[in-house]
């Protein structure tokens, strides 16, 4: 069976794109798996975004941070980029870098220079983000998305390839079919993947994401507060006037209050004492009808 596939059936592009950057060209056979070529520093202008970037959205006070930081220390961290021209290049990884060192000023970056496909290069740049913990879920959902739709991967082959469940997977992939507003929230770092899951079948989704951060739910909170909204609601039937004088002459003969109440199931009639002897006195009578 081959390693590199959940099911065996060669898929050998998947799931290898970082082992074969740190050496491990030689483990593959096929002309696709992405090159690593010596690192080197380039013109900052010479590099451009990637198209199959994962990140979309930059938190403007972490951006702050890491440019500060890159006053002071300059780029620790190569980007990865493959050539476009013959001095163009895009980023398969490190677009937050190459961002925060223009915004400090500097004119050349250090970087990787890799060959891959468009395929590839998507799956590099995610895996590189998740093990840096650097995607929020939406982008996570919406990169896992791009793999399905665009290369025709499986839950199992993308799982594999991050080295996650595919539960994990199927759970994120959920997230794509939330209303726009709650997918913003998300990329905002507002709510989490463990609350927009919980609200996927909330009867007014938008209406509960604004809940949680208002009232500050828990995951477990805003799990409970969605299945109690699903439960369907009981309402009393309207009482027939004759059944209602009938329960009060029952009453008034017996000399006790009465209750009639519905239920799911049917319905009680409900009779209130005050001492023994009344309770005595309703044996009697049931026993003499």
């Amino acid at each position: 069976m081959n390693p590199s596939s959940p099911t065996g059936k060669g898929n050998k592009s998947l799931g290898r794109g970082l082992a074969a950057l740190f050496g491990e060209l030689g483990a593959y056979e096929d002309d696709r798996t992405p090159n690593a070529l010596q690192n080197q520093s380039l013109a900052i202008d010479s590099i451009k975004p990637g198209k199959m970037q994962p990140r979309q959205y930059f938190d403007p006070e972490k951006m702050e941070a890491l440019k500060n930081s890159i006053k002071q220390k300059g780029v620790l961290q190569p980007l990865l980029v493959r050539k476009l021209g013959e001095e163009s290049y895009e980023i398969i990884a490190g677009e937050r870098r190459w961002r925060a060192a223009q915004e400090a000023g500097l004119s050349i970056i250090p970087v990787i220079e890799i060959t891959c496909n468009d395929e590839e290069a998507l799956e590099i740049g995610l895996i590189e983000n998740l093990q840096r913990d650097d995607l929020n879920p939406m982008e996570e959902a919406e990169s896992f998305q791009r793999l399905i739709d665009e290369h025709h991967k499986t839950q199992e082959e993308i799982a594999f390839a991050i080295s996650k469940s595919r539960s994990y997977v199927a759970n994120m992939l959920r997230l794509n079919s939330l209303p726009e507003a709650v997918k913003i929230l998300i990329r905002e770092g507002k709510l989490s993947a463990g609350h927009a899951r919980s609200i996927a079948k909330a009867n007014d989704i938008e209406q509960m994401a604004d809940k949680i951060i208002q009232e500050k739910l828990s995951v477990r909170d805003t799990e409970n507060l969605v299945r109690r909204e699903r439960q369907p609601s009981f309402k009393q039937p309207t009482i027939d006037p004759d059944i209602e004088m009938i329960t009060r002459k029952i009453g008034e003969r017996l000399g006790m209050k009465t209750k009639l109440q519905f239920t799911r199931d049917g319905g009680a009639l409900t009779f209130y004492f005050q001492s023994y002897e009344q309770l005595d006195e309703l044996v009697g009578y049931l026993g003499s009808v």
